[in-house]
């Protein structure tokens, strides 16, 4: 077994040498061994003296953007991949930043040069790893191990990306005198359908991830009580399929509102009061600003530990319409899986949160979150019971192995969705 192991890693190096071999025959092959190569190697030369480490950064998709460079400062600031000598760390923006205000933040942090005089040599770089075997050396970014490493730690973070004070100012008075906003005192709502995705790649076909969008007529509710509440709520995104309008003006389409803009797509979201997601790109932003979160996925897999979250979940039904429990999602190889094909093959059909199931979050999150409202005994032994058997599956799941390893069993550190729960015992007690 051992020796297969190693077989299909041997063959695996081979055929990325094949790849970047050809890759040399082209314009941008021919710039890389001009010009990045012999940089490259000088590098490589002083790196006794100083060590320069070189990464890009995916930056045409708001969730990649957010996601690693955060990664990187919680790993410096606490001296992860720390080289112990004098270095260097450069980046660059491997396409055209999808969001100019996560920029001007990351500026702030970080060394950021052009693309066309540092991708070249970071190209070099790793053709040069395949031949000395240190490519990790050479990166300052200590790559995660699995999808969430590291991801927990963010809230612990101290040296993050952060507005100025000139920002913030800035921002509560744009919502004042725009929205009418004052005292931060507004919720976010971002809800996801497929018309980001086919407005920035036309060509594909993403019918893969429909599972993972939900109808923003199901909010309307949630968004009435909490204006009741006192509250703003902000429909956030930057390409909506469909409007989210109301004469209430505490409810407000911001996604296809003409003061959307960069800076306010950050600004409010980081400084809301609670934030309710379908699971997206911007939401990568709310553990580094701590901000507490409802979060409804279609894999409850995804849906990570953070002190102050709500977790809740869609229905899944067979094909004979009754409701499939947790262990048969475990069974069935479901809870971390997020293609519609992976549900299709097992005919089975998720639905999204009816009206009052989002309505009755809002308001848990409000009541006993944000305002900290004590749950009865009944319902915390609920929750208890809920995450105990969740965790029992999950910490022997294969899916979950190298995160466990790397980080022991799963710590529950959110509460559950109380009323799902009290409807739904057979589910989870099957």
């Amino acid at each position: 077994m051992i020796l297969l192991i190693y077989k299909i890693q041997i063959i695996t190096m081979f055929k990325r040498i094949l790849i970047e071999f050809r890759n040399l025959f082209t314009l941008k092959g021919l710039f890389t061994i001009l010009y990045g190569l012999p940089v490259a190697l000088i590098l490589r030369i002083i790196n006794k003296i100083l060590l320069v480490r070189i990464m890009g950064i995916n930056s045409e998709r708001i969730g990649e953007l957010i996601i690693n460079p955060a990664i990187y400062l919680y790993q410096k600031e606490n001296k992860i991949n720390n080289p112990g000598q004098f270095s260097l760390d450069i980046f660059f923006m491997k396409e055209k930043p999808i969001n100019s205000q996560i920029i001007k933040m990351l500026r702030g942090k970080l060394i950021i040069l052009p693309k066309f005089i540092i991708q070249p040599i970071f190209e070099a770089q790793i053709k040069l790893s395949y031949i000395f075997m240190n490519r990790e050396k050479y990166l300052p970014f200590k790559e995660r191990q699995y999808k969430f490493h590291y991801v927990s730690d963010l809230p612990s973070s101290k040296n993050n990306i952060c507005f100025t004070d000139d920002e913030l100012n800035k921002g509560k008075k744009e919502i004042f005198e725009k929205f009418g906003v004052k005292d931060n005192n507004y919720v976010c709502f971002l809800v996801r359908d497929q018309k980001f995705l086919k407005t920035i790649y036309p060509k594909s076909n993403f019918d893969m991830h429909e599972y993972r969008n939900v109808e923003i007529s199901k909010f309307s509710e949630a968004a009435k009580v909490l204006s009741e509440k006192g509250y703003h709520v902000f429909r956030m995104g930057k390409f909506q399929d469909k409007n989210f309008n109301f004469s209430d003006p505490k409810i407000i389409d911001y996604a296809n509102s003409e003061y959307r803009s960069d800076f306010l797509d950050i600004y409010l979201s980081a400084n809301c009061k609670f934030f309710l997601t379908t699971m997206s790109g911007l939401d990568n932003l709310l553990p580094i600003f701590n901000i507490p979160t409802i979060v409804i996925p279609l894999n409850l897999a995804i849906a990570r530990q953070y002190k102050n979250y709500l977790i809740s979940t869609k229905t899944f039904l067979d094909k004979n319409e009754n409701k499939v429990s947790l262990k048969k999602l475990f069974e069935k190889n479901l809870v971390f899986r997020q293609k519609k094909e992976d549900f299709d093959s097992e005919n089975i059909r998720p639905i999204d949160p009816p009206p009052d199931q989002i309505r009755n979050l809002v308001l848990e999150m409000h009541n006993h979150i944000i305002n900290k409202k004590s749950y009865s005994e009944e319902e915390n032994e609920l929750n208890k019971e809920f995450w105990d058997i969740y965790c029992f599956y999950y910490n022997r799941d294969k899916n979950a192995k190298k995160e466990i390893f790397y980080n022991g069993n799963l710590k529950v550190l959110s509460r559950f969705d109380i009323n799902y729960l009290k409807k739904n015992q057979k589910w989870f007690l099957n």
